[in-house]
């Protein structure tokens, strides 16, 4: 078994811990195969507990395809209703049902707009295929709205016991170089989080037995600005590889971190591009993980993004300047506000010229705002204001939104 290979979950027997989770999962799948209608589920509890694990297990063996939801590419409720209800109610060309899956729902739900609980609640209503959700927390705020829509399933954390003898599993098949006492360390301090524990068996295979003392408690993580400095200011490869799996940030952010303030420490551009090479690399990793659920891509993700980009310097790095925020985090903040607005005025645009969403926004609303402006210079703002008032129904921060933003979002 390659050492890829060796960590693609293709069965319920691969899956350690919650059994009666599992077997209430298949159960629902096989009313579902027997013609049942049965209300959509939601895998609840800790990270790290097999929940997205099972579920593509349930996929391959019923032989059903997965439409999941990208919270990167659909944040509004029109592009989860053109993705998610259609497959919903549809089959695939080979007669396959599409299972809709949308994960760590209480994480994705703040990133979308105010349209989007709408629409999957319409996706409860008209599925004729079955629908999971996953989620951390089964009471977070903002997926109250489902509550009493779905069935539960709860994972628990993994018991140490349970933790430890995956690990052993893997580090065997994989004749990954460690210890059982360090095995036995990792699986302690996972705090019952099977993912993170095979995180940390990856950096520590073939570290020294004292170097596990270092991998800290799960729950007792370090500050992102002291991550970064074991990073930016190592000249070793354990250090800043050790920094990392005991950030206080998922992957995605620690890699947004660096990426802002790589120019900010690296002053040599030799340096800042074989850093933002390495920052490059590990962000393949990261992707190739999450799309395939190959745990085993973290080991490069996680080297690349901290001992890669510790040792891509030739020049001691700049103290000077403070940490900044990922601006790429802010953006996004501040564009939701925009796609709000460009929405709601195409909503209205739409019911009033009859035209599709995409077309108000690609070409008549560019158009429109040209108009109101030139308008406003020839005839003034207070009637042109009153005329798509009028004509339109839009009210003045709308018209106003409309002649400042012209070039779609």
């Amino acid at each position: 078994m390659g050492f890829d290979t060796a960590f693609e979950i293709t069965s319920f027997d691969q899956l350690l811990g919650n059994a009666d989770c599992i077997g209430k999962l298949v159960q629902y799948a096989s009313e579902i195969k027997r013609g049942m209608r049965r209300t959509p589920i939601m895998l609840c509890g800790p990270s790290g507990t097999g929940k997205s694990a099972a579920v593509r297990v349930l996929a391959k063996q019923m032989d059903w395809n997965i439409v999941e939801l990208n919270a990167s590419d659909y944040r509004d409720g029109e592009s989860i209703s053109n993705l998610l209800v259609a497959a919903s109610q549809s089959m695939t060309l080979f007669n396959r049902k599409n299972l809709i899956l949308l994960d760590e729902i209480d994480r994705l739900i703040p990133k979308f707009d105010r349209d989007a609980a709408t629409a999957i609640r319409k996706l409860i209503e008209v599925s004729k295929n079955p629908v999971i959700f996953i989620a951390n927390d089964r009471w977070d705020r903002s997926i109250s709205f489902l509550r009493n829509s779905i069935e539960y399933i709860e994972f628990k954390r993994l018991p140490t016991n349970t933790v430890a003898l995956g690990l052993q599993r893997i580090a065997s098949s994989n004749s990954l170089k460690v210890s059982a006492q360090t095995i036995e360390t990792i699986a302690k301090r996972s705090n019952g989080d099977m993912r993170s524990a095979i995180n940390d068996l990856l950096v520590l295979d073939g570290a020294a037995e004292e170097t596990a003392e270092i991998v800290g408690m799960r729950d007792r993580k370090a500050d992102v600005f002291n991550t970064l400095d074991k990073i930016f200011l190592s000249s070793t490869f354990t250090s800043p590889i050790i920094a990392a799996a005991n950030a206080d940030v998922d992957n995605d952010m620690l890699i947004q971190w660096l990426d802002e303030n790589i120019p900010k420490r690296y002053t040599d551009k030799r340096d800042r591009n074989a850093a933002f090479h390495m920052l490059s690399l590990a962000t393949i990793y990261n992707t190739r993980a999450m799309r395939a659920q190959y745990y085993t891509y973290w080991r490069y993700m996680n080297a690349f993004m901290s001992s890669g980009v510790a040792l891509s310097k030739s020049v001691y790095p700049s103290t000077m300047k403070r940490y900044e925020f990922p601006k790429a985090i802010s953006s996004l903040s501040k564009s939701k506000e925009m796609r709000g607005a460009e929405k709601s005025v195409a909503m209205k645009l739409k019911r009033k010229l009859h035209l599709s969403m995409s077309r108000m926004k690609k070409s008549e609303m560019k158009i429109m705002s040209n108009v109101i402006r030139e308008s406003t210079e020839r005839i003034g703002k207070e009637q042109t204001y009153d005329f798509f008032t009028a004509k339109l129904g839009l009210d003045e921060k709308e018209i106003a939104w409309l002649a400042e933003n012209n070039t779609g979002i």
